[in-house]
């Protein structure tokens, strides 16, 4: 499920297996070093912060893609009536 999420988003195999290591670890149930514990969080912040990127871009682009498909509507609606 958490491949299916991040490869829209751009995220690499890499990346992928990196954050899964690192929820594994979390979810492992074992007992973590308040040090270790603080990594593994900050990890998941950073996939965090680059998914919310990645998303604001994709809404970027999805607006100008859009804008540009009104305007090809609006040409051929232009060109129809004439």
């Amino acid at each position: 499920m958490v491949i299916r999420r991040m490869k829209p988003l751009g995220f690499t195999l890499d990346e992928m297996r990196a954050l899964l290591d690192t929820t594994d670890r979390l979810d492992s149930g074992e007992e973590l070093p308040r040090v270790d514990r603080e990594q593994l969080l900050q990890r998941i912040r950073g996939f965090e912060q680059a998914a919310q990127q990645r998303v604001a871009d994709l809404r970027t682009q999805l607006a100008r893609a859009e804008e540009f498909a009104t305007t090809l509507a609006e040409r051929l609606t232009r060109t129809s009536a004439s």
